[in-house]
């Protein structure tokens, strides 16, 4: 996972700035646990845990050093004690969830009241996709089916990327504060884009998209640090 990827840099951004120490540090979907180890290094944890679905991707971030558990976040109860951790951290995981208020009431258990949580998802409300939507085009982020790929202009194909929800910043940021958390601050960031090759209108897409990641209500994808607040 190199520095220069957009998502990890705007995470290692918020967490030295707001957070700095966090003893005990909990990642869900923690996948092989290279993003835990660096968010981990960059709060000082001393205890640090990751649950993921993939039995497999946990086996790579226990050997990194990570206390790992296998743990549907749809529907599991976490299997922590009540007031455990100075930080969790969910990136790209509440977008695939069918049930999110039974993840954030369990974040909230988890964690110590005015301990810190750190959610990143992909925006609907990005330029690209208000741009789409003007011009009769479905949205990039979710799937329109299991197994038929849209095909977008330049030349840019659908994923099946299991996403089964998106929100706009205001409405992420209205969800947690449902769920009893107080919003510290948000922050966009651009696509990945090292692996695409830009020419023509194509490298004009990906100028505006780094230009448009300021304007978080308008990037591509965006971080919410919350706190605690009951």
């Amino acid at each position: 996972m190199s520095y220069m990827d957009p998502k990890v840099n705007a995470i290692l951004k918020m967490i030295t700035k707001y957070v700095r120490s966090a003893r005990s540090y909990l990642d869900i979907g923690c996948a092989d646990g290279d993003l835990t180890v660096l968010v981990a290094k960059a709060v000082n944890a001393d205890k640090v845990f990751g649950i993921d679905i993939d039995s497999k991707a946990l086996q790579k971030a226990a050997l990194k050093g990570v206390e790992t558990y296998l743990c549907d976040v749809d529907k599991d109860i976490f299997p922590f004690e009540n007031e455990k951790f100075d930080l969790i951290t969910a990136f790209d995981v509440i977008e695939h969830l069918l049930n999110p208020d039974h993840m954030l009431r369990e974040v909230k258990r988890c964690l110590k009241k005015k301990g810190f949580f750190l959610i990143s998802t992909p925006n609907m409300a990005s330029w690209y996709n208000r741009l789409l939507l003007l011009s009769g085009y479905p949205i990039l982020g979710i799937d329109l089916s299991n197994e038929f790929r849209y095909k977008y202009p330049l030349g840019v194909t659908s994923v099946i990327s299991g996403h089964r929800r998106l929100y706009t910043l205001k409405a992420l940021e209205e969800l947690l504060q449902f769920h009893g958390f107080r919003i510290i601050q948000s922050r966009g960031y651009a696509q990945i884009w090292s692996k695409t090759q830009h020419y023509g209108l194509l490298q004009l897409v990906y100028y505006l998209d780094k230009l448009l990641e300021k304007r978080t209500s308008l990037a591509a994808n965006f971080l919410v640090l919350a706190m605690r607040a009951r």
